[in-house]
């Protein structure tokens, strides 16, 4: 087991070779940034992240250089090319500069926090489905060491299972505890449904209860919130169809009877070609509100 363990998890669980680099490099110059970026610590924890937060932060420093240097050999060409004076070509390189490297280190910045949201939502939808499973091995006589152990081996690559496989390491490779290997877990995941899960089955686990009869409670309310977030989801659905029938359909007829109506009367509208215009309609705005609509809906559907 634990030789599974090491050789699944040891060449994801490890920082790049750029990040290691970048921490060589930088540590000693930027270590004064350490202490002003606490919710970046956060959310590298959170997100359960490979990567030690001062390494993450050698290289977002090192990728906003490097960002910045490449906008400022781009912003000079393209005004060297532009015929623009050269006092005003370099200020426009020094902005292009600034500018690309401070949007590097602050996407960068956010990617932890966005990760850990998406581990949030992974987490949601998971948990449902998965209480009833640890019910049913707490039910076969297992411990809760053994259900999250019984978990590792599946085979999937869900959020829980994750989890379960990071249990299991802390527990065979580092020698913790069940109680400390789940308490580590619970301060690497973000607060929801998911953390107090955890948080309940260490109280029953100490104080001797039924993990069985908890996790079977926690299942029917699990459940009906499911419930209650899919009759929602339906609903926004049913208001995304009818925006469909309404963007997609009625809007483009209506417009092209319009502009051809108008056609009769005057060949433009504004300084624009009436034809110009019914292309436009027909060949960027309609394809467009088709894919806002498909990336809408699709983030309102249940993936599970």
């Amino acid at each position: 087991m634990i030789g599974l363990l090491k050789k699944d998890e040891a060449p994801k669980n490890q920082p790049s070779p750029f990040q290691v680099y970048s921490y060589r490099l930088l540590n000693k110059h930027i270590y004064f940034l350490y202490p002003k970026l606490p919710k970046l610590k956060i959310g590298i924890r959170e997100a359960m992240m490979p990567v030690p937060f001062e390494v993450f932060v050698a290289s977002m420093v090192l990728s906003s250089v490097i960002a910045g240097i490449i906008g400022f050999a781009a912003t000079l060409t393209i005004s060297i090319i532009l015929n623009i004076e050269p006092l005003i070509a370099a200020l426009l390189a020094v902005v292009g500069s600034l500018g690309l490297g401070l949007v590097t280190f602050a996407a960068l910045q956010i990617t932890p926090m966005l990760n850990a949201k998406t581990r949030l939502t992974k987490l949601r939808e998971e948990t449902p489905h998965y209480i009833g499973y640890m019910a049913t091995l707490c039910a076969s006589g297992l411990s809760l060491e053994g259900v999250f152990k019984a978990i590792a081996q599946e085979s999937s690559n869900e959020e829980i299972v994750k989890d379960s496989k990071f249990i299991t390491r802390n527990i065979e490779i580092l020698g913790m505890d069940i109680i400390t290997a789940v308490n580590d877990l619970i301060k690497r995941t973000p607060n929801g449904s998911y953390s107090e899960l955890l948080e309940g089955a260490i109280i029953t686990f100490k104080a001797g209860g039924n993990l069985r009869e908890y996790f079977l409670a926690t299942a029917k309310v699990h459940l009906e919130e499911k419930k209650i977030s899919v009759k929602r989801s339906t609903e926004s659905l049913g208001v995304m169809a009818e925006m469909y029938t309404i963007l997609l359909i009625v809007f483009p007829l209506m417009a092209v009877i319009m502009l051809s109506i108008m056609a009769i009367m005057s060949p433009d509208l504004g300084g624009f070609d009436l034809i110009t215009l019914m292309n436009m309609l027909t060949y960027a705005m309609v394809p467009l509100f088709g894919i806002v609509m498909l990336i809408l809906m699709d983030s309102m559907v249940p993936k599970r």
